[in-house]
């Protein structure tokens, strides 16, 4: 049984950067449609476009060059990027979606820190829940209480020291942690929170230029975190947050802590069809960190490199990830100390890397025994991550014609996915679902349709 290569599980429809870049003038598909069609007879190309000829392009139907043209006149970018990049890449050129323009400098992460916490990028109420004066989320308050010292630092008081800045840090830590396990839904008002805190003391409080660096590194791991759990959650790429996660890692003079935030914004980006921009942010990241950096740091930018090349079909991906093996073996032969913030990549990293590289390339066979590595190799808190590889384990067996063997390995991947939240799962399982249906007569394909609607849909 032969089964037509798809596009990874767990991505984006090819066309949601033409749905982004309509959300961000606020049209409907309707209003959209109604644009183009005005444009296009202005240009002499009338066309008849309407809601569902939008719908269709927001769903992987790819519009003719011409038509392109004047979707890129509608959207005021510049024709030249039609010609240069494929669809839809060249919609990331939309200036409506372009993070706002400020220097690298203190003033310039400041600002941007403060629009953040503001809610000003469409947060939610409940996503974000903002800090003043002595007000603190539930959560927030019991862990400061835990710490009578860190707690009169970060609530009174015009000084913070040593104990409020590594508090402050150790939550950092802790909300990293808590994404492995539970997934970007579990801490993404609790990173919002926390990053809300921190830029309440870096404007109101004084400090010294030691734990000035420090705090603008929590900020700018918080930010970084709360636009990967905005991905993990929604599937989308949150270019404004990365922005200021990546300016305030500047202020802290800390070029690791830059690549890593780098290394999540490429992951967004290449899962929401912004391929190229994410070889660009994995190559600078790893730019800034070559020869430089611990080198499991280093490791984790070529992985990601790797990863973004694989992609494009770029067979450079496995000169990437030999490389990345290299330094990983280095890294732990040393016992060097890496940040804490890397202490999730190993070689069941890498393995799951080349293994979903293989299986993008439709190299199904060896994307399974790479797959298998990796899942022996994962602990008990790395559990997202665990699921994410085993649904992608799942596309390649059933790629192969091994049905009862991906519902078998679909089936583990839905155990992990109920204790997590998660879109990186859910997403991909209820797809592996809709493709097994082909197949209900068969007993494990039948068990794990039905299983993964009641589990998912709860």
């Amino acid at each position: 049984m032969a089964h037509k290569r798809r596009p990874p599980a767990g991505s984006r429809h090819r066309g949601y950067l033409l749905t982004r870049a309509r959300k961000a003038r606020d049209w409907s598909q309707t209003e959209t449609a109604r644009r183009i069609r005005e444009r296009s007879r202005e240009r002499g190309h009338p066309l008849q476009t309407g809601r569902d000829g939008v719908c269709h392009w927001e769903h992987d139907r790819e519009p003719d060059h011409p038509t392109q043209l004047v979707i890129a006149d509608v959207l005021g970018i510049p024709p030249t990027a039609v010609d240069e990049r494929p669809w839809p890449e060249w919609l990331s050129e939309d200036p409506a979606q372009r993070p706002t323009p400020r220097p690298w400098t203190l003033l310039g992460a400041s600002q941007s820190l403060t629009e953040l916490a503001r809610g000003a990028m469409g947060v939610t109420r409940r996503e974000l829940v903002l800090i003043s004066g002595g007000t603190l989320t539930a959560a927030l308050l019991n862990w400061l209480t835990a710490d009578p010292v860190a707690a009169g630092q970060l609530t009174t008081g015009k000084r913070i020291g040593e104990a409020g800045v590594a508090k402050i840090e150790a939550r950092a830590q802790m909300l990293r942690e808590t994404d492995d396990e539970d997934g970007g839904g579990s801490v993404l008002a609790e990173a919002s929170s926390a990053l809300a805190l921190v830029n309440g003391i870096i404007h109101h409080r004084t400090y010294s230029d030691a734990h000035c660096a420090r705090l603008y590194a929590a900020a700018a791991d918080l930010a970084r975190q709360r636009a990967a759990a905005l991905f993990d959650t929604r599937g989308d790429c949150a270019d404004d947050t990365f922005m200021t996660a990546l300016r305030a890692a500047r202020v802290a003079q800390d070029d690791a802590l830059g690549a890593n935030v780098l290394s999540f914004w490429c992951v967004s980006a290449y899962n929401t069809g912004r391929l190229h921009d994410a070889e660009h942010m994995a190559t600078a990241a790893l730019a800034a960190v070559r020869g430089r950096a611990n080198p499991r740091v280093e490791a984790m930018m070529y992985s990601r490199r790797g990863r973004a090349r694989a992609h494009l079909g770029d067979a450079r991906c496995w000169d990437d990830f030999d490389r990345a093996e290299t330094l990983l073996t280095r890294a732990d032969e040393q016992q060097d100390q890496a940040p804490q913030w890397a202490y999730w990549f190993d070689r069941a990293e890498i393995l799951g890397a080349r293994a979903s590289s293989h299986r993008d390339m439709g190299q199904h066979d060896r994307a399974e025994a790479a797959f298998v590595q990796a899942d022996e190799l994962f602990g008990p808190t790395t559990v997202r991550t665990h699921a994410v590889y085993l649904c992608r384990m799942a596309d390649a067996q059933y790629a192969q014609g091994e049905l009862e063997r991906a519902c078998a390995t679909a089936g583990t991947a839905l155990d992990l996915t109920e204790t997590i939240s998660s879109h990186r799962t859910t997403a991909p399982l209820l797809d592996l679902a809709a493709r097994f249906s082909t197949h209900r007569t068969t007993p494990a394909a039948r068990d794990f349709i039905d299983r993964a609607h009641t589990v998912l849909a709860a």
